[in-house]
């Protein structure tokens, strides 16, 4: 998988886990004594959490791969 396949991965797994938290979010200002849907939310946090972090150092890897010059072959005539 190239660096543009994994980004598009990774953009589409952190928009469902921000669809999930919000729902479970919604779900625990009705119930705030769940602890265990707490738990579960929390879990879904750190996921989307590593998933963005994931995502902005492909991101940035593929910028400077694009900003990258060869100026050893590089020819001012």
């Amino acid at each position: 998988m190239n660096n543009r396949d994994r980004i598009n991965f990774l953009i589409e797994q952190h928009a469902r886990l921000d669809a999930s938290t919000t729902e479970l979010e919604l779900e625990l200002q009705l119930s705030p004594q769940k602890v265990q849907l707490a738990s579960h939310l929390a879990e879904l946090k750190r996921k989307k959490l590593s998933i963005k972090d994931d995502l902005v150092e492909l991101e940035r890897s593929e910028l400077e791969a694009q900003e990258t010059v060869d100026f050893h072959n590089y020819d001012n005539s």
